[in-house]
């Protein structure tokens, strides 16, 4: 076969012809489509349904048409708000994704190697591969011989073998059995030992990587809790909104008759009749009004937006943005080690030399002969500026013990007479040299193998025979690094020839390297608030169970009376004996893609609310299974895809950053249904009662959707602005399926309601009364002592101290709207007029009004102490 590429001609008609190696972007949303989006809300659709009565009503000449206006106008303002926050999210995706999708990898082109970027890849391209390399299309081999990793596709962690078969032919239909079989190499999985060269037969969407991407793409998320829980309250409310109001039309009608008589209020002709039933249908209209928190489909987006900044500032990119209030749920996470819990970066801590003693590495005290097995057995080198590069990260671990000039010179004095690279069966690589005094060949490899057949120790630069009691020495030394995290590497040589796939048993054993992948320095603290939280943390990893557990243990995850099973353990396990060992399951070793996708179905079974996170195509899975997936930034594409949150930094104290901010987000969106839903309820009862006892209507509807819509939406907005608060992940994840109302709630709300409504009490019936003499002023007054309430009701939220302006200056917006509050209320009923039915109040009158809402901050006080004494 012509192994001298393609030219540069060949390659501009394999791409016009095959197509880009580029995987397809998700299709780009248009406004248009988030506009339409937002509308399906059920309180917006509530709204929208509202707003075509009231035009109704209004051109009956029942309403003005002001209703109907300020309605479309909140319709508008959330809509933009809705629209504007996910044309951002979609921008942020677009920018990681661009930054994320430049990687390199060396073919041949015009009988030269070149580093081309991935995404230039075309079929008929032979791309070099070797040891530690992502794969970026389909093909097969046709020269040299590779292991590969296909557990990103397949979830298979055994290595398979792949190597150049004379004659063979490219399958037209690949089936999983192509997977494993000993020529085909596919898009996704990693070269895990040897050197080889593949020919490109399949590029972007026709990969098999990119297939599945596809399907990614098109799965359409399901509901989050919080969706659940809104979905639950518009329910709650337009069911007893409806009853209400209709009970609302009855009184209204009864009423009208028993004051004039059955005949006399139907008398007239068929459109005074329809402007009566019109105008008693306005009364029920105003009472569904009062009922509905028309605020609260833009608290939430508005929140939304915030939250996913602040997220993006603590390297958290949120694709999902609906699943910023599902952490809040959150009570299982299950994370990776390397990478997540740890820095990803091997670094050779500790060393076990031929005296049989291991101690901290001192790089400028090595063996000679150490040095040279490292340069020689090496598959990492050096580049022009001086930097460690290729080869896997043992490899490059191994080399920062030399420098650069010793690594060329022990590469010029050792000229290469065979060569053997790392073979997952044989679990070692080789490297021989011949010189005018003879044969060498130096041998690196897992402890057990190379131990096994060394002969000999170098003791002192002295050759000793090495017992067994030396043997069971080393080991016991290895087995003790292994305890702390540490992964071992044996180096010996000999005085012949190599052989390939024999090693010798006369080896002389010159040391035991321990490396490290450390804990990164934050992570026990973030598991320690974690666990305070009341989430527990489960390890999985591909490592060997002593060191996930060492990780384990350094990180805070793993505790005495904890469980560690390996993946072949766990898969031995039924499912009703892995649901037993749940709670106390802490590290599994060893396991595969499919293992983390049962324990999440499993975890999920148990009623856990679980996050999960992978950077594997074969991950996808467990990821979009988890309720909040959590991708790793340099993880595959499909990985990111399927994901809801990409972790920028891949760090796992970034993930309880996360949760904290979902907390943050659901305290903001239950403080504002405590701030909104009493003054719903109080409006609701004053609504349904007042025509009752007096005559006319307690409030209009246009004041009303004032209230609801601009007052308590601005006010409800700054609790947007409320900082992440420490006490937060002191607090136990909240349940599935136990709604909005939580920690209370249910019982702060009547209160509040039951308050609210003592205020009018007392301004409609007791001798304040008298200084709203006329309909008009009792209707500014109640109107203004509604919005005073509201604005002193958000103080006493805020903070569970008796100092309301405690941590105020961190959400300098919150009084900032409070003040705007006042000023608006106190223009709206002084310059309000006809258009809403207010008449400007005097200075006593005021006086009044600011005096009765104080009664909020009085029942805070008392309520806030008694608590305070409860608890001592």
């Amino acid at each position: 076969m012509n192994l001298n590429g393609l030219n540069d001609q060949q390659v501009e008609k394999s791409r016009q012809k095959y197509g880009s190696n580029k995987l397809p972007e998700p299709k780009q949303k248009t406004w248009f489509n988030f506009f339409t989006d937002g509308l399906k809300d059920k309180i917006t659709i509530i709204l929208i349904m509202m707003a075509g009565v009231f035009f109704a009503l209004a051109f009956l000449g029942v309403e003005s048409f002001s209703e109907p206006v300020i309605i479309l106008a909140v319709l508008a303002i959330v809509s933009g708000i809705n629209v504007r926050t996910n044309l951002s999210i979609q921008k942020s995706n677009n920018s990681l994704r661009a930054k994320t999708a430049v990687r390199y990898c060396n073919v041949i082109r015009n009988g030269s190697v070149v580093k081309i970027n991935k995404d230039d890849i075309v079929v008929g391209d032979i791309i070099c591969l070797e040891m530690g390399q992502e794969i970026f299309a389909d093909g097969y081999i046709v020269e040299g011989e590779i292991a590969v990793s296909n557990a990103a596709i397949n979830g298979e962690t055994k290595e398979c073998k792949k190597h150049y078969i004379s004659g063979f032919k490219y399958p037209e239909e690949i089936t999983t059995d192509h997977y494993t079989d000993e020529t085909c190499v596919f898009a996704g999985t990693t070269v895990m030992s040897g050197e080889a060269k593949m020919l490109v037969q399949t590029v972007g969407i026709n990969t098999v990587n990119g297939d599945t991407l596809v399907k990614m793409q098109t799965l359409e998320p399901t509901k989050t809790a919080l969706d659940i829980a809104l979905d639950k309250l518009a329910d709650f409310i337009s069911k007893w909104g409806t009853v209400a109001a209709f009970g609302g039309f009855l009184i209204a009608t009864a009423t009208g008759i028993l004051e004039v008589g059955f005949r006399e209020y139907f008398s007239g002709d068929v459109l005074q009749i329809i402007r009566t039933i019109a105008e008693n249908i306005s009364v029920a209209l105003t009472i569904i009004v009062a009922a509905v928190p028309e605020g609260l489909p833009m608290i939430v987006k508005f929140v939304t937006k915030m939250n996913v900044k602040t997220m993006e500032k603590a390297n958290i990119l949120t694709k999902n943005p609906s699943k910023i209030p599902e952490l809040a749920y959150v009570n299982y996470v299950c994370t990776d080690k390397t990478g997540t819990l740890t820095t990803g970066v091997m670094t050779p801590k500790e060393i076990i030399t031929g005296d049989m003693k291991s101690q901290k590495i001192n790089k400028d005290n090595l063996p000679e002969i150490l040095k040279e097995n490292i340069a020689l057995t090496s598959g990492s080198l050096f580049d022009e500026k001086g930097k460690i590069t290729g080869g896997n990260s043992i490899d490059r671990a191994m080399l920062s013990l030399l420098n650069q000039s010793e690594f060329n010179s022990i590469l010029t004095q050792n000229p290469k007479s065979k060569k053997q690279p790392f073979n997952s069966q044989f679990k070692y690589s080789a490297f021989s040299t011949s010189c005018e005094f003879g044969d060498t060949s130096y041998y690196k490899g897992a402890p057990e193998k190379i131990l096994s057949n060394c002969k000999y120790r170098l003791e002192n630069g002295k050759i000793v025979e090495m017992t067994d009691e030396d043997r069971i020495n080393i080991l016991s030394e290895i087995y003790d690094l292994t305890t702390k995290a540490m992964r071992c590497i044996a180096f010996a040589y000999n005085m012949e020839a190599l052989e390939e796939n024999v090693i010798p048993e006369d080896l002389v054993f010159t040391a035991v390297i321990g490396v490290q992948d450390p804990v990164r320095k934050e992570v026990p603290d973030a598991v320690k608030t974690a666990k305070e939280a009341g989430i527990t943390v489960v390890e999985i990893t591909g490592d060997c169970i002593e060191t996930a557990v060492a990780v384990a243990q350094e990180a805070g995850i793993y505790e005495k009376g904890d469980m560690a099973l390996t993946d072949a353990e766990f898969s031995g396990m039924t499912d009703e004996e892995i649901k037993d060992i749940i709670p106390r399951l802490r590290v599994i070793a060893r396991c595969s893609p499919t293992t983390k996708l049962r324990l999440i179905t499993l975890a999920q079974e148990l009623g856990y609310s679980t996050a999960m996170t992978g950077d594997g195509t074969n991950d996808a899975p467990a990821l979009t299974k988890s309720d909040v997936g959590f991708a790793m930034n340099s993880g595959t594409d499909v990985a990111k895809e399927a994901g809801d949150i990409i972790l920028v930094d891949d760090n796992f104290a970034s993930i309880v950053k996360g949760v904290k901010l979902g907390r943050t987000f659901m305290h903001n969106i239950l403080m504002f249904l405590n701030f909104q839903l009493p003054i719903n309820y109080s409006l609701l009862a004053m609504n349904f009662l007042y025509p009752v006892f007096l005559t006319g209507s307690f409030l209009t509807s246009a004041l009303i959707l004032i209230i609801n819509i601009i007052m308590d939406s601005l006010n409800s907005l700054s609790f947007g602005g409320e900082p992440p608060k420490d006490e937060y992940m002191k607090e136990q994840p909240l349940k599935k399926g136990e709604g909005l109302f939580v920690n209370g709630s249910k019982k702060h709300i009547a209160i509040n309601a039951c308050i609210f409504s003592l205020a009018f009490g007392l301004m409609i019936f007791s001798p304040i009364k008298h200084l709203f003499a006329t309909e008009a002023a009792g209707l500014s007054a109640r109107f203004a002592l509604l919005c005073f309430m509201a604005v002193l009701n958000g103080f006493t939220l805020r903070t569970d101290s008796r100092n309301l302006f405690k941590g105020l200056s961190k959400n300098k917006l919150f009084y900032r709207i409070a003040i705007g509050i006042f000023v608006g209320t106190i223009a709206l009923v002084q310059f309000g007029g006809s258009v809403l039915h207010t008449a400007s109040l005097n200075l006593t009158q005021w006086l009044a009004v600011t005096a009765l809402s104080t009664i909020v901050l009085l029942a805070d006080f008392i309520r806030k102490t008694m608590k305070k004494r409860r608890n001592k």
